[in-house]
């Protein structure tokens, strides 16, 4: 199954180890969820889990999402602090050129 960044994002916040609970959850927040492309969204999402990942290893899938999703929030969040420390100015390349 492939699943988009937003798709991550949202399993990521609102996902747990038991399938049945976090299909659940989905289809719950769709019912919650006011914005029609966002409910689509969500609900295509819901159904995408609970047809295409099997009850038997799901737990390990939520696992693999976490420890994914954990990487790369720290990795951006590495990103942010290595911008803000890094002191560059653009009319220092243009006169190189």
């Amino acid at each position: 199954m492939t699943l988009s960044m937003k798709e991550k994002k949202i399993l990521y916040a609102y996902g747990c180890p038991s399938h049945h609970n976090t299909v659940t959850r989905l289809k719950w927040l769709t019912a919650l969820t006011v914005d029609p492309e966002a409910k689509r969204r969500m609900l295509g999402l819901a159904r995408k889990v609970e047809t295409e990942v099997d009850e038997s290893w799901y737990e390990v899938f939520y696992h693999h999402l976490r420890m994914e999703m954990d990487e790369y929030r720290r990795l951006k969040r590495s990103l942010r602090v290595l911008k803000s420390y890094t002191d560059y100015e653009e009319g220092l390349y243009e006169e190189a050129v």
